[in-house]
């Protein structure tokens, strides 16, 4: 099983469980790796909603940009890399194109295409702003036809948003330590695969506890996880041995929509497990106060429900219309549950069974603030 821990109150699993931590992993369990989650693993998808460009200018300068900066990086890499291509690319390993030979430069696009093309192909996040400025060139140069064309201005000012906000990014340490990690930092995605490879891994714990919730980072970090994890069930990996994910607070991560009215990106890899997963050998576990916040869609599939105490009108209408055996007076019994109280239903469950929890073994650190220390010292 995989846990993806939201607020990390199951650290108190301690040696039960591997852990790995985003973020930081203060107020983690000895032996708490602490991992990374490269930009260059995004799609093209997340990325849009992590840096929000328009639709109109910013969208295509972007992506050209990007396009831009992977071939300076393989022209870096490639120490036998023609001389007319490798002096493309400038110190701070950009590329300027105004006044090039477009022909020069679509030489080495040319060449080295499948880089370019490649959507997690890596590049120098930190020099994207200053990029997506130099895309901004005039078709051609109106004195040389072969050429670039100079800067264009106008063009710009419709970016300047985007640049500013590039530039505000990565001067945001608890953004940048996750996305562009620092050298010899674990990758998340290589240690999720060493974890489910290893023949007597049992519960590996994802603790999001010091992720910091800017620019829709936790929802994007988890969406690429899904992405990957649906992407490794349908090649086959889990048909042998099953994986079950539990994502607790799980209303936060269903049928998020980041961005406005004029361009926004769902990020629903955990719905398509939700719908698809399990006949790939991937099931979800959900956990979540507020079930009227999850997709329709969403709970239709689950299979069995433990239904804890709900007193929000809709948050139980909405369990209601997703459990065709819960009738209307078990709907009755869900605002008097106590904790340790639930109520299962689910296929192999004719009617409705009332049942309670035992107390776990390493219960969550989930217990609220303690008032009756007001007034006291230690």
């Amino acid at each position: 099983m995989i846990l993806i821990d939201a607020t990390g109150e199951f650290h108190t699993l301690g040696t039960q469980a591997a852990h790995i931590a985003l973020g930081a992993d203060t107020d983690e369990p000895d032996g708490t790796k602490l991992v990374g989650l490269s930009h260059h693993m995004m799609r093209e998808s997340d990325r849009n909603a992590f840096l929000n460009p328009s639709s109109g200018t910013q969208l295509p300068k972007l992506r050209e940009a990007i396009r831009s900066l992977r071939l300076a990086r393989a022209l870096q890499e490639d120490n036998g890399a023609e001389a007319d291509h490798a002096s493309l690319v400038a110190a701070d390993g950009t590329i300027s194109k105004a006044g090039v030979r477009i022909a020069r430069f679509g030489s080495a696009c040319r060449k080295y295409v499948e880089v370019m093309e490649d959507p997690h192909a890596p590049f120098d996040l930190k020099v994207l702003s200053k990029q997506i400025q130099w895309e901004c060139v005039w078709p051609t140069d109106r004195n040389a036809p072969d050429q670039f064309g100079t800067m264009d201005f106008t063009q710009i000012g419709y970016v300047s948003t985007l640049v500013s906000r590039m530039n505000d990014l990565i001067q945001t340490p608890e953004v940048m330590g996750v996305i562009d990690p620092q050298p010899g930092t674990l990758d998340a995605l290589e240690e999720i695969k060493t974890w489910i490879d290893a023949p007597n891994g049992h519960l590996l714990r994802i603790s999001l506890r010091n992720l910091t919730f800017a620019n829709h980072l936790r929802e994007i970090v988890v969406n690429i996880l899904g992405q990957a994890l649906i992407g490794w069930a349908r090649s086959g990996v889990f048909r042998a041995i099953p994986v079950v994910v539990a994502i607790d607070e799980a209303h936060q991560f269903f049928d998020v929509t980041v961005g406005d009215e004029f361009a926004n990106t769902r990020l629903n890899a955990f719905d398509s497990i939700a719908k698809e997963g399990r006949k790939y050998g991937l099931t979800v576990c959900l956990a979540t106060q507020r079930p009227g916040d999850l997709p329709a869609g969403v709970l239709s599939q689950v299979g069995m429900t433990v239904v804890h105490r709900l007193a929000d009108g809709r948050d139980r209408q909405r369990v209601e219309q997703a459990a065709a055996e819960l009738d209307h007076s078990a709907t009755r019994l869900l605002p008097g549950l106590v904790p340790g109280e639930a109520i299962l239903m689910g296929v192999d469950f004719p009617v409705p069974v009332s049942v309670h929890v035992s107390r776990p073994l390493a219960p969550p650190a989930s217990e609220g603030p303690r008032y009756e220390n007001w007034g006291t010292s230690e």
